[in-house]
């Protein structure tokens, strides 16, 4: 796979330059962005040996999100997805909902995996700025390590 096409940091109250990628992608019909969220150099986790990495499902403390462009095919155009990679275990869904970030009606998850991560699908329409708040307060809310304030933005061009 191909390395992203642009890489940036941004924080939560200005994202408009991330916003403006994702806007970009999703008329392409084409694309993804990674979010990472920063964290200080102290609080990084500790690299994981190999069994650790087999049988752990901890693979994720520091949280990545995911957008994804929904593709145009013969059926219409696919709902656009997000999707977090984190560490918290099994059923996020109610676990972010307790925390304030439940999945806005008509969101509908299709994976909550304690390794593969929780992936949901957002209603055709649904505001880029919508799934991108959402995403960032997943990903926050969702750390196992304290985070900094800041993100960094992978874009994608393929799909």
């Amino acid at each position: 796979m191909a390395g992203p096409s642009e890489e940036f940091e941004f924080v939560t109250a200005d994202s408009g330059q991330v916003l403006s990628h994702i806007e970009r992608l999703g008329a392409a019909g084409r694309g993804w962005v990674n979010l990472q969220p920063g964290i200080a150099e102290d609080d990084e986790p500790a690299a994981q040996g190999a069994l650790g990495a087999l049988f752990s499902t901890a693979v994720h403390e520091v949280p990545v999100c995911t957008w994804v462009c929904g593709r145009h095919g013969r059926h219409g155009v696919e709902p656009d997805s997000v999707g977090v990679q984190h560490a918290t275990g099994t059923k996020v869904v109610a676990r972010l909902a307790s925390l304030g970030v439940a999945l806005p009606e008509g969101w509908r998850w299709v994976q909550d995996h304690p390794r593969r991560g929780l992936v949901v699908l957002t209603p055709p329409g649904t505001a880029h700025a919508e799934q991108l708040r959402w995403l960032l307060e997943a990903g926050t809310v969702l750390s196992t390590i304290a985070l900094t304030g800041k993100w960094r933005a992978l874009v994608y061009e393929g799909h």
